[in-house]
């Protein structure tokens, strides 16, 4: 009795620790605040922009737009942590956050020192210890925790890389899509119409028809192409829409 009593009050304790964690965006006046739960403003609106707090630390921007603000990072009591000195931000992911500066990205790291210089044209949040990235051109590649390409930039486009170690790539703006793992190898020769990024095993895919279904790490069809559109599974479940008209849930069964 006293163990379910004491997880009884855990439990509660955990709650309540979520609850008051809970701050939600809103605008006034053109600029970006913070609510609690119940309503009560917690962060009253100085921002040009700010992002979802997590771990208790989010960007914000400080200006009268979006484009021409500083960018810094504040905590859930609306004081700065990283001081606004970027030209653009992005939460922290994986212990790292993408910056702009001088018109080139980078990350930095939660106490605000620059772990990965600004040199890419465009990057994407680590997912996986793995983020996209690309340089002066329009391609494509994978670069690790230390900011080096792991396959050199040279795709159209990319997925993120799923738990599996495998993503999906498209070569040229007229190419099918196919699945490569970490060392650009090709895992499957398959291919697809358009593949979304991987999330708990499968990923949402087109086939020739113009069908959606879901592939696994291996390119093989889990759930059949039957669907007018489809999106990636959260929590076991994800949308998919059929006739173009209506939409719905399935689970990993379909």
């Amino acid at each position: 009795m006293l163990k379910k009593i004491k997880l009884i009050i855990g439990l509660l304790a955990l709650a309540l620790h979520i609850q008051a964690q809970d701050l939600f965006w809103f605008i006034e006046n053109h600029q970006v605040g913070y609510k609690d739960i119940k309503g009560n403003t917690i962060i009253k609106p100085q921002f040009a922009m700010a992002g979802k707090f997590n771990d208790g630390i989010t960007y914000a921007g400080i200006g009268t737009n979006v484009i021409g603000a500083k960018y810094g990072f504040i905590n859930t009591k609306g004081n700065w942590v990283i001081q606004p000195q970027f030209d653009a931000a992005d939460d922290f992911t994986e212990g790292k956050a993408r910056i702009l500066k001088n018109n080139k990205w980078g990350y930095i790291n939660k106490t605000g020192k620059i772990i990965i210089e600004p040199k890419f044209r465009l990057c994407f949040a680590f997912l996986n210890t793995y983020a996209k990235a690309t340089l002066d051109n329009n391609n494509w590649g994978l670069i690790d925790s230390t900011g080096k390409f792991v396959f050199e930039p040279a795709y159209y486009d990319l997925t993120d890389i799923g738990n599996e170690g495998v993503l999906a790539v498209k070569k040229s703006v007229a190419a099918k899509w196919s699945l490569i793992n970490i060392k650009n190898e090709p895992v499957s020769d398959k291919e697809f119409g358009l593949v979304r990024n991987f999330t708990e095993g499968l990923a949402a895919a087109r086939d020739e028809n113009d069908k959606w279904g879901y592939i696994n790490s291996k390119g093989d069809w889990v759930i059949e192409p039957v669907y007018t559109n489809a999106y990636n599974f959260s929590e076991g479940l994800a949308s998919v829409e059929t006739d173009y008209a209506n939409w719905g849930f399935i689970d990993k069964k379909n």
